[in-house]
């Protein structure tokens, strides 16, 4: 009797033992599998998350090569509108320069006509004797400075005048001293109102004219005579 229970014991432990050692492994294995496979949803989820960011090199490449592109059409188009803009400010310098060219133009003019020895073509004789006058001096050549001024004409004397500028450029023209470096010792009436007369020299007073200018209608200030005063 004590051996049949000794042998029902025994069987039951070793029973026991395994079927512990039966829920041990499967234990395990359940453990193992739980490891796997959230490993496998954590590397996975990475990978899905890499793989947004982590383009291909081909997509990667293109991708730069269209922002290349896109910055180099802007770059383009900027300096298309800046070379525009250049050229429609030459295009609205044009007028001015063309303004100041024929300025300049009409100033060599001028100065040309005033530099041109005006005795050239004159007659000079002596003055009369015991007189202050050195020399007499006529041009048939002259001619009549122009004029702004219309309608019936009135010599002015005021400095301020439009007469005024006018027969000082009809003094300057008989003698070829430039205005501005003229002085003017005296202007004034001749004996009619379209006959005038002006003592001048130049700065340096160097020498000494008395230059007799008539008014030609709608032509302006001719000089007659000149006379050198000694």
């Amino acid at each position: 009797m004590n051996n049949y229970n000794s042998g029902s014991r025994f069987e039951k432990r070793e029973k026991k033992r395994k079927s512990n050692i039966v829920l041990n492994a499967l234990i395990g294995i359940v453990f193992v599998l739980i490891i796997v496979i959230g490993y496998q949803l954590a590397t996975g989820g990475k990978e899905e998350a890499s793989s947004k960011y982590n383009e291909p090199p081909e997509i990667k490449l293109a991708n730069e090569k269209n922002k290349e592109k896109a910055v180099e059409d802007k770059e383009q188009e900027e300096s298309k509108d800046t070379e525009e803009g250049k050229e429609e400010d030459l295009k609205e310098d044009e007028p001015t320069d063309k303004g100041e060219e024929e300025s300049k133009d009409n100033d060599e003019a001028n100065d040309e006509s005033v530099s041109k020895d005006p005795f050239e073509e004159a007659t000079i004789t002596e003055g009369p004797p015991n007189s202050n006058v050195k020399e007499v001096i006529e041009n048939p050549a002259w001619e009549p400075v122009g004029t702004t001024q219309s309608g019936e004409h009135a010599a002015d004397y005021s400095k301020n005048s439009q007469d005024w500028a006018e027969m000082k450029k009809a003094l300057s023209y008989a003698t070829a001293i430039p205005e501005s470096e003229m002085i003017i010792w005296f202007l004034g009436n001749n004996g009619s109102p379209n006959d005038a007369v002006g003592t001048i020299s130049p700065k340096d007073k160097s020498a000494k004219y008395k230059v007799y200018i008539t008014w030609i209608d709608g032509q302006g200030w001719k000089p007659t005579k000149v006379e050198k005063i000694k």
